[in-house]
């Protein structure tokens, strides 16, 4: 089999599971490639999970120091040991505050019936330039309390953040021009807190210990890879499902209480982040009878661990009612995901409101639709037209 580059093969839709399959069948892990670089992949479920709670030979900060620490700055994503559980702690309450479940409870579907308003249903429309990759970076804003005028500017930082590989000089100057903005506002909610999450991060308090304004900052920079981006694609992919599997928006318009499990399911289907890189610990180690050298790069391959026979009937079948309970979409243990129930709020909500408003959309244009990628993974584009 020849090696496939996780990185740099477009791996359109079912070509990528395909490859994944063929991993998979092979062993615990497999050779691969990963920017031009030798890898492992880790694509069988048991195996992943074992490598996902092991931070010693896979300690999970490397990766996120190499990749998105230059740009993001140090936070408990690249930290591990006490120090990470501490910072953990002071940040993540953020995303169990009262001002996110004010939002889950009342702000959401506000916000996406704003941009369905938008949508000119007399004629087609792409749905991923006009909803699924705006939503995800309006909550995000709309939960730090930024002002409404400037949402457009949130957005463009955003995005020149997520391509800092691609072009580190915009990126630099988006950290600044961000930075600039949220200086001020920092202090401003240090002296009077509102119900929003940089209140939230700036009075945090453990031991005695608050986040710093750097430390601030790089928590709400991180906010946009880990939960606007990879929500952007989990959209996407989730709105694909529905529109290339027959009657399935009909059939969710007419029984809105499943679509919850048509959310799971897509998560588990078509994760937004197929492939995860790590990179081994910086001394050599064994994996299931395999030597890594120190430092290798090594795949998680969690849409090959969510489509398992070993542990999924059928797993490459999408059944909105299968219990999805073993996915490994937002990892295990200690370190999962704190934004995966705001996650699933923002998908079933944007769906619902989109089924509410259009219960007859159909998908008119294949070309570009078909998750493509990895880390992300989506579609490029959703080109819909409602029927009457």
């Amino acid at each position: 089999m020849a090696l496939v580059d996780f990185a740099l093969d477009p791996l359109p839709g079912p070509v990528l599971h395909r490859v994944l399959a063929e991993h998979r069948v092979q062993g615990p892990i497999t050779p691969a490639r990963f920017f031009g670089e030798p890898a492992w992949l880790i694509a069988q479920h048991a195996a992943l999970v074992e490598a996902l709670r092991d931070a010693e030979r896979f300690p999970p900060p490397a990766m996120y120091r190499r990749s998105l620490e230059p740009v993001i700055g140090r936070s408990f994503i690249s930290m591990d040991g006490a120090e990470h559980h501490r910072y953990r702690q002071l940040a993540t309450p953020a995303f169990r505050s009262r001002a996110v479940e004010r939002y889950e409870r009342s702000e959401l579907a506000a916000l996406a019936h704003e941009l369905v308003d938008a949508i000119d249903d007399s004629t087609d429309v792409d749905l991923v330039t006009a909803y699924s990759e705006r939503l995800p970076y309006l909550v995000i804003t709309r939960l730090l309390g930024m002002p409404r005028d400037r949402e457009d500017e949130f957005h463009q930082w955003a995005i020149g953040l997520l391509r800092f590989a691609q072009d580190p000089a915009n990126a630099r100057r988006c950290v600044d021009e961000l930075t600039r903005y949220l200086t001020p506002v920092v202090e401003a909610r240090r002296r009077e807190p509102r119900e929003d999450v940089i209140s939230e991060l700036v009075h945090a308090e453990v031991d005695g210990r608050r986040l710093t304004d750097d430390e601030i900052h790089a928590h709400v920079r991180l906010l946009f890879p880990t939960g606007g981006e990879t929500t952007h694609g989990a959209l996407g992919n989730l709105l694909y499902a529905l529109f290339t599997h027959e009657g399935l928006w009909e059939d969710l318009s007419r029984a809105p209480g499943a679509i919850p499990g048509a959310v799971e399911e897509a998560l588990r289907w078509e994760s937004s982040v197929a492939v995860l890189p790590r990179m081994s610990a910086p001394t050599p180690v064994t994996f299931h009878g395999v030597e890594l050298p120190a430092n290798s790069w090594v795949l998680f391959g969690l849409a090959a661990a969510n489509r398992d026979p070993a542990v999924f009937t059928n797993p490459d079948r999408f059944d909105a009612t299968r219990v999805c309970d073993d996915m490994l979409t937002f990892g295990p243990g200690h370190k999962s995901c704190p934004g995966m129930h705001l996650a699933r709020k923002n998908l079933a909500v944007a769906v619902a409101v989109l089924i509410e408003r259009f219960p007859r959309l159909h998908l008119i244009d294949l070309d570009d639709a078909e998750p493509r990628g990895v880390a992300p993974r989506g579609p490029l584009a959703l080109r819909v037209r409602a029927v009457s």
